[in-house]
């Protein structure tokens, strides 16, 4: 219902998209695709001057007829614009990079999944805290993903030294505080549908509002050696209204040790992997003195390293409680925890 749409996108923290299914069928051909497409009465969705885009997935056991995504979207987008001008006498626009109303199909085994995607064009890990020009090595949703397997949870010290634009720590603030990470968004393609409810929806954000809590002092600290990333990290955590409840420093990794906290915590890390064989030469120094600083300054911690250079995670030279296996974008990692 409209109360766990709205909740939903608002307090997710590692899913990606939510889709609303609308029917399912089975296709064989492009023509069946076609037509049962068609028989769904878009007029309802699609009022006159919103755009639209459908995206197309196909796995598992394809029709021969029907194995090609781009070739199926051109056969949705053309069953949506011929049931419009039919039923309205109006054609709709189509806009594939910022559409007002997103359709996506899923065809597996011969079935068809018909979705109207409620979140967007943008992923949810698009809080908007991060500004638009900075890096962005780790998503929000693989950030909180981390956290959650680990097992760090709110009133543990979280401490990144290798920070980057600080997503890591923004997550755990985040958690911390109980911000929802939807609240900071604009837009959802929601919003474009004809049920959307604005009071509802503001409602949900002023509860929300109600939730957050203040952070006790010294539990985040992040640090990097680049001035750029610090900078980022520093602007990231002001959006979010938590500059008081961070340490930022601009510190090199060989300097660093674990604070002086009452209670200890985690280290959490996502180091450079090297794309290329020359870099994990060059990147074997920086793993082993991980390992060092961990042992000879961090006694009492925990630490997690992200890595997907199976080379390098031998470096570290500790022995592993957990090596986790995690997709980082189109990269294979293991998500390698100590104690």
């Amino acid at each position: 219902d409209q109360d766990a749409l709205y909740k939903a996108h608002l307090w997710l923290r590692t899913g990606n998209r939510i889709l609303l299914i609308l029917r399912s069928f089975p296709v064989r051909n492009p023509d069946e695709l076609y037509e049962n497409i068609a028989r769904f009465k878009w007029e309802t969705f699609l009022r006159p001057g919103l755009t639209f885009a459908v995206d197309c997935t196909i796995s598992g056991r394809a029709s021969p007829s029907l194995n090609h995504s781009h070739f199926a979207r051109l056969k949705a987008k053309d069953a949506i614009v011929d049931r419009l001008r039919d039923r309205t006498g109006s054609r709709p626009d189509v806009n594939t990079e910022d559409p007002d109303i997103s359709i996506a199909l899923y065809i597996r085994d011969g079935v068809c999944t018909l979705n109207m995607d409620a979140t967007g064009p943008a992923p949810l890990h698009e809080r908007g805290y991060r500004a638009r020009n900075a890096e962005a090595p780790l998503k929000e949703t693989l950030a909180a993903g981390i956290l959650k397997l680990i097992g760090w949870h709110p009133g543990q010290p979280l401490v990144d030294p290798m920070c980057g634009s600080g997503t890591l720590v923004a997550e755990a603030a985040l958690m911390a505080a109980n911000i929802a990470p939807g609240a900071l968004r604009a837009r959802f393609a929601f919003m474009n549908w004809p049920d959307f409810h604005e009071p509802r929806w503001q409602k949900e954000l002023q509860e929300a509002e109600e939730q957050r809590r203040d952070i006790d002092p010294g539990l985040f600290f992040c640090s990097d050696q680049d001035g750029e990333a610090v900078k980022q990290t520093k602007q990231a955590f002001k959006i979010l209204g938590l500059s008081n409840a961070v340490t930022v420093e601009q510190k090199r990794f060989q300097d660093f040790s674990a604070p002086a906290t009452e209670k200890r915590g985690w280290i959490v890390m996502n180091p450079p992997y090297g794309d290329r064989l020359g870099e994990v030469s060059k990147l074997k120094p920086l793993y082993r003195m991980m390992g060092d600083i961990f042992k000879q300054r961090c006694e009492g911690w925990n630490a997690a390293v992200l890595t997907g250079n199976s080379e390098l995670m031998k470096e570290i030279g500790l022995k592993t409680k957990r090596k986790i296996p995690l997709w980082n974008g189109p990269i294979e990692c293991r998500l390698l925890t100590y104690e």
